[in-house]
């Protein structure tokens, strides 16, 4: 089944998206960027608040691609308690040196591909270097429209199966309105990540709007017990 996780600045807004049914709380903070960090305390008392509830998830930062500064944001994010670190994939930089750097880390690392900006190397063969468990789909640019804006539904199934092939949990993202759902779910990913649309009026910068995240949990089969994300043997097709 189809997780629906939900990003959030802090333990408040966390508290709204799981009285919501999210599957999974993402920490970020949509001032600082497509990725923004949160600060570890902040991080630390969102994980509390979630007290293993559901899964918990944080950003590392908009990071260059710097193999130093990256590895010791994505060590001091997993230290704060979370189950999973998001590291968005950026242009420029080497960040082959950083998933080379990066492999020998514990295996709780999402990598995170913008379709506004994708590499020109193949993410899901990235994924398997720096050793991650899972990738996602993002924007990069919150104002130049959403994920289907940026890569045809065709080009998302190529990726979702090719994450599953290699048994990487494997999410989609970036500007989701409620009528992106259906055409995604169809895809089968692992989860559905949203902020703008669980926002008042749609605006990832404001205040969670608790009818706004109903609306989206409703849209998404919620299984009555949800378990982690994990590693998944590979399938045949993501399509169903």
């Amino acid at each position: 089944m189809t997780k629906f996780l939900a990003s959030v600045r802090d333990a408040e807004e966390a508290r709204v998206v799981l009285a919501a049914g999210a599957d999974i709380v993402d920490l970020k903070d949509p001032a600082k960027g497509a990725l923004g960090a949160v600060d570890p305390a902040t991080i630390t008392a969102s994980v509390a608040s979630v007290a293993g509830r559901v899964p918990v998830s944080a950003t590392v930062g908009d990071l260059p691609m710097d193999a130093g500064p990256v590895h010791d944001a994505v060590v001091a994010t997993a230290a704060c308690g979370v189950d999973y670190v998001k590291l968005g994939v950026m242009p420029g930089g080497d960040p082959h040196g950083c998933f080379a750097r990066l492999s020998a880390e514990p295996s709780n690392l999402i990598l995170v591909f913008f379709a506004d900006a994708m590499p020109v190397f193949d993410p899901i063969a990235a994924a398997v270097e720096a050793g991650a468990c899972g990738v996602m789909l993002d924007t990069a640019g919150k104002q130049s429209g959403s994920l289907l804006d940026h890569m045809a539904l065709e080009e998302i199934a190529r990726f979702v199966t090719a994450a599953s092939h290699a048994s990487l949990t494997v999410g989609v993202a970036g500007s989701l309105r409620t009528a992106c759902v259906p055409p995604l779910l169809a895809l089968a990913p692992d989860i559905i990540g949203f902020r703008g649309a669980l926002c008042q009026d749609g605006l990832r910068g404001s205040h969670l709007d608790p009818i706004a995240c109903s609306r989206i949990r409703a849209l998404i089969p919620a299984e009555l017990s949800q378990p982690e994300p994990q590693r998944r043997e590979p399938r045949a097709s993501a399509m169903c």
